[in-house]
């Protein structure tokens, strides 16, 4: 009993303290701390797994998210982590309800987690700069679980959009290819942002391409432009033939493998776009991994865009690095683009 009553107290003193002194979070790559009770996590671990452990094919599976379960006696070791969930309901009655708890003290707030109204409650920088906290809370185990499963794209969002951003921030802060930026604007009307790492392989005009590349594990981006192309190209068929005739011409043999491959219609930075993702192979280097590919249609330059971007990184996980070719494609803007953001 003493020793809860000390640990009530050590939380009262971080609340305390994480008004003034907030020293930076940390974490590692992917894995997002899950804070419940024993009995909470129980019932609620499938389905926070379901929503944040989204999982690729690289081949081997990886996954966008891992979730590490804290329990209550290990609480003050996570509480400058970067990335906390909480989760909790109004009728836990372990350590981390309790914490819950004292965070909804609030009249209205507790009344809308009664009724359902809120269940998601983000705290940013709570216990450590750059920190992002999150609680989900309902009135019971039953309305939680139905909660986080009607809306795991949302929750899902908060973190994954919050990564995405601090990427942006890391990847470039130490530089980037600025002037390679504006000669791509220039003279074809596009660019992109580009670490100082990646150089220009490959550049053809006439045939509407260009190929970048970064080594250790090796990494690349193609651009691929069409003018005078239309929304009739955005297709898996088309998107599948195109890409393998590139792969055949510029990069000796690789081919897309037809076991894993994804391809939907969707939007691509406001534009029209079949979005394609899979397993890349080459028989004769003996080598593969994951690809993804944008290919969209630009209204006002009348040009149709092929962005693909891929990893090869043998006995290494394949995700950190594909997100970041993913943060560099998201980067892409035309002219209209440039003159739009003026």
């Amino acid at each position: 009993m003493k020793s809860f009553k000390g640990f009530l107290i050590l939380i009262s003193l971080f609340l305390i303290f994480s008004c003034s002194f907030k020293p930076r979070g940390w974490w590692e790559e992917g894995i997002i701390a899950v804070m419940a009770d024993s009995t909470d996590w129980q019932a609620l671990e499938g389905v926070l797994r379901s929503t944040f452990e989204h999982t690729v094919r690289t081949p081997q599976i990886e996954r966008l998210f891992s979730l590490y379960h804290v329990s209550g006696s290990d609480f003050s070791r996570y509480t400058e982590y970067r990335y906390l969930v909480l989760a909790a309901t109004l009728e836990s009655e372990g350590e981390i309800g309790k914490i819950v708890g004292n965070a909804i003290t609030d009249p209205e707030v507790r009344r809308g987690v009664e009724e359902g109204e809120y269940y998601v409650i983000p705290y940013p920088n709570q216990w450590a700069k750059d920190q992002l906290m999150v609680i989900l809370v309902a009135k019971d185990i039953p309305t939680l679980r139905e909660k986080i499963e009607n809306n795991s794209d949302f929750i899902y969002g908060i973190f994954d959009t919050d990564f995405k951003d601090r990427l942006i921030g890391d990847m470039f802060e130490r530089g980037e290819q600025k002037d390679l930026a504006n000669r791509l604007m220039t003279t074809y009307g596009w660019k992109l942002r580009l670490q100082q790492d990646y150089f220009l392989v490959q550049e053809f005009p006439r045939e509407g391409f260009m190929w970048f590349r970064r080594m250790y594990p090796e990494r690349w981006i193609f651009i691929r432009w069409i003018d005078g192309g239309d929304t009739t190209l955005l297709t898996p068929e088309w998107v599948i033939g195109e890409r393998n005739r590139i792969g055949t011409e510029y990069y000796t043999g690789d081919r897309i493998e037809d076991q894993y491959f994804f391809s939907y219609r969707s939007t691509f930075l406001g534009r029209d776009a079949q979005i394609t993702s899979g397993i890349w192979g080459n028989d004769s280097k003996v080598a593969g991994g994951p690809f993804k590919n944008y290919t969209f249609y630009d209204p006002l330059s009348r040009r149709v865009y092929m962005i693909d971007v891929a990893v090869h990184a043998p006995g290494r996980d394949k995700i950190p690095f594909l997100r970041r070719l993913e943060i560099i494609g998201h980067t892409f803007r035309t002219i209209f683009d440039m003159e739009t953001d003026e």
